[in-house]
């Protein structure tokens, strides 16, 4: 069966397959589907194999009494890809974006009985309403039907971006009716360099002062730089090795993957629960002091850098 993630997503669905596949053009929505999908094979005692390595018939006599998620970069063989996994209680996870061979497993996931294909591309309009709805649903934030769709006309198409930019509404309170307080948040240019601000932590409190302030011009900015620090705090705190942290940190920043991996080598789970902490009393003090966000925003990225390096 074949199916688009945030039907998945939206609909709380449930992930007993035999065989799962999850791949398509953005990576960052397939890393997210990953976690997702282990998350909810742990919740229901699954045993989670991370080690890459699948036989059919030694996972038979290994774990033939044991509720076991496999989680592999991709098939060894198409044979392997061919064939369904031995025991109901068995389940394979490949996660990977297309290649030349995705087409095969593809093929193969499609011949299979209960397999599941989730094809993870930038989101289209249908998309982008039915996740918009059910997050304003969820959340019990009130939009004006302008802004509804101003969100879904200029808010990114990728899944996880456009989460990150639907959580700054949480912030916001109250009725939202204008496009003034989150028009910044929907450009490209602008969320990139947002990003790009935690990248540049360990560089001179000048230099870090000069970015924060030529980049967020609003409070929907700095929320956006707030949920972009999370993003990247969780990649960390999710993960227990470097190869854990590497594995989910964002292809298509490749040019930061470096300086990224310099603060998380710095980072512990103490400074990470002290950062988090930072984060929810700015949170709040910026929601009681709208007009401040970039005083108090400032401050927080300034201790943000002493905690890492401290």
């Amino acid at each position: 069966m074949k199916i688009r993630p945030e039907i998945l997503l939206n609909n709380n669905s449930d992930f007993f397959y035999n065989k799962i596949l999850v791949t398509g053009s953005d990576e960052s929505f397939i890393n997210y589907m990953r976690e997702h999908i282990i998350k909810f094979f742990k919740n229901k005692n699954y045993f989670i194999d991370l080690s890459g390595n699948y036989n059919r018939n030694l996972a038979g006599d290994l774990f033939s009494n044991k509720k076991v998620l496999f989680v592999l970069k991709e098939y060894s063989s198409k044979k392997e890809g061919s064939e369904n996994t031995s025991l109901d209680n068995q389940s394979v996870l490949i996660a990977s974006p297309n290649g030349k061979k995705i087409n095969t497993v593809k093929n193969n996931f499609s011949n299979s009985k209960n397999s599941l294909v989730i094809d993870c591309y930038p989101l289209n309009r249908k998309g982008k309403e039915l996740t918009l709805r059910q997050y304003i649903d969820k959340n019990n934030i009130d939009l004006s039907n302008d802004i509804f769709w101003y969100i879904i006309e200029n808010f990114d198409n990728q899944y996880v971006l456009f989460i990150q930019q639907l959580k700054t509404l949480n912030l916001l309170g109250g009725r939202i009716d204008s496009v003034d307080i989150i028009e910044k948040a929907v450009f490209i240019d602008n969320k990139i360099d947002l990003s790009k601000i935690f990248f540049n932590v360990l560089r001179s409190n000048k230099y870090l002062i000069n970015i924060f302030n030529k980049n967020i011009y609003s409070q929907a900015d700095f929320y956006i730089f707030l949920n972009s620090l999370k993003s990247y705090l969780e990649i960390i705190s999710s993960s227990n090795s470097k190869e854990g942290v590497l594995l989910k940190f964002p292809r298509y920043l490749f040019a930061e993957r470096d300086v990224f991996m310099q603060i998380y080598t710095q980072l512990n789970k103490k400074k990470i629960f002290e950062i988090y902490k930072n984060i929810s009393r700015v949170e709040s003090l910026v929601r009681k002091n709208s007009s401040l966000y970039n005083v108090i925003g400032l401050r927080f990225l300034l201790n943000t850098k002493k905690i890492i390096t401290s």
